[in-house]
């Protein structure tokens, strides 16, 4: 029947409470109540909070995003409605975890202090203000997982969905490469590590030895972007969110120990546990970044050179050598598979490379490895990388033999796309529906329609 044409799941996943937080909520006395869904109701402010924050947030408007919006709200206070009517359960433990996250995203654009004084409340306050609604969110959630579980494909669907296209609105695919790459930082001085060291050990018997206030002291010493706001405050996280050096110190600690110093590959840090519940930690950390070694760049140059010998003698294979050598965490385990950072596939479309990388590429003919140069990680930080083309696809006509996964995810979102609509046709023939008049009643009449049916 439709296709929602805004983000729908942003409106229902992550984000859906930032809008309210950024409007107050004290205005809704005197809201205007819009759509009466099962137990729910939908306020004008609800869809005006929503619209603000995604034109805000660079979604463009041709007039139709108001109502776009509405139909997002109303579709998820149906899924609500169904979670609870199927008892669906979210435990106290979850909820808090996912405050702790949204607290720390909204801690980290604004201060303790100012979130207070704007806000006029506590942190504690908020949290249980909005607990509810974190709660509700979870549960949409968990609804909408159940019911996209519940859509499976065969190959044979996937062949019927590929021959169903009209072959002259299939176009063409761009041309795509598959990238592998193997990474060497340059090392760091032994200098700047001692010195690194020693700064951290003073700054950890000024809080253990003297009682010194440890985010006072991260305000004034750490390196980590960002980190003086914050006094060094990471937050809470869990297992899989910090490098692996990290953790295995942090998860040893007792809420109030203070770390000794320790290498990471960001530098070295010292890490004070504010506290810890089940697998998830509240920590700070002061960081002191190392400088290179004055040979650093042509140790790892010399490093990559050895590398492609081993290779171009057929010592090793470019996928087992990025496996054994390289210092990328996130790449080596796949041999230094390089991946669309939109879409996670390892074949990526030219055009989608930067602009450097556009014309090194080019250039090449599969199977040949480049020869190394810098490279800046997601971090920010340099290192030297080699690349080897390991696939070149031309542009084509999309064919199920070259394209298998791509029309494979087309056909399942389209079978999601149908599932879901016949199970909001389902879902309203069991929960009531009241949609008060708007400027949306011609771009709402199936919902109105619906409306009228839900009420016999």
């Amino acid at each position: 029947m439709r296709y929602f044409t805004i983000s729908f799941w942003l409106v229902l996943g992550g984000l859906c409470f930032l809008p309210a937080i950024l409007a107050g909520q004290d205005a809704q006395a005197l809201d205007r109540i819009v759509a009466v869904i099962g137990e729910d109701v939908i306020l004008a402010s609800d869809v005006d909070n929503q619209y603000n924050y995604l034109v805000i947030n660079g979604e463009k408007d041709d007039g139709s995003l108001w109502c776009q919006v509405f139909e997002n709200l109303i579709v998820s206070k149906l899924l609500l409605n169904k979670a609870r009517q199927d008892s669906i359960e979210v435990g106290d433990s979850e909820v808090d975890m996912e405050l702790d996250r949204r607290m720390e995203y909204i801690l980290s654009q604004i201060d303790r202090a100012d979130f207070e004084r704007i806000y006029g409340r506590t942190i504690v306050q908020f949290r249980a203000d909005i607990r509810e609604d974190i709660q509700n969110e979870l549960l949409v959630d968990r609804q909408r997982q159940m019911l996209m579980s519940e859509s499976n494909i065969t190959p044979k669907e996937v062949k019927q969905f590929f021959r169903s296209i009209p072959k002259d609105s299939l176009g063409f695919l761009p041309a795509e490469v598959v990238l592998n790459h193997i990474v060497i930082k340059p090392p760091f001085s032994e200098e700047s590590e001692e010195r690194a060291k020693e700064k951290l050990k003073t700054l950890r018997a000024m809080v253990v030895e003297e009682g010194a206030d440890f985010g006072v002291l991260a305000a004034g010493n750490t390196d980590e972007p960002g980190g003086r706001a914050r006094k060094g405050d990471l937050g809470w996280f869990g297992r899989g969110q910090m490098v692996p050096e990290f953790e295995s110190v942090v998860y040893q600690m007792r809420p109030g120990d203070v770390s000794e110093p320790f290498k990471t590959e960001f530098g070295y840090h010292i890490v004070y546990l504010h506290e810890r519940r089940g697998e998830r930690v509240h920590a700070s950390h002061i960081l002191k970044r190392l400088q290179y070694s004055p040979q650093g760049d042509s140790i790892a140059i010399d490093s990559l050179n050895k590398i492609l010998e081993l290779i171009r003698t057929d010592s090793l294979t470019f996928e087992q050598a990025a496996i054994q050598y390289s210092q990328d965490r996130a790449t080596k385990h796949c041999g230094g598979c390089i991946s669309n950072p939109q879409t996670g596939d390892l074949r990526i479309p030219l055009d989608a490379l930067d602009a450097d990388l556009y014309f090194k590429i080019d250039e090449m003919s599969p199977g040949e490895i480049s020869e190394p140069e810098e490279y800046f990680q997601q971090d920010g930080s340099r290192a030297f990388h080699v690349i080897y083309l390991k696939t070149k696809i031309p542009p084509h006509a999309p064919n199920l033999r070259d394209d298998y996964q791509k029309i494979r995810n087309a056909a399942l979102q389209a079978k999601q796309a149908e599932n879901f609509e016949n199970w909001l046709e389902s879902a309203r023939k069991n929960i009531y529906i009241d949609i008060k008049p708007t400027e949306c009643q011609n771009a709402l009449q199936n919902w109105t329609e619906w409306q009228s049916t839900s009420q016999q």
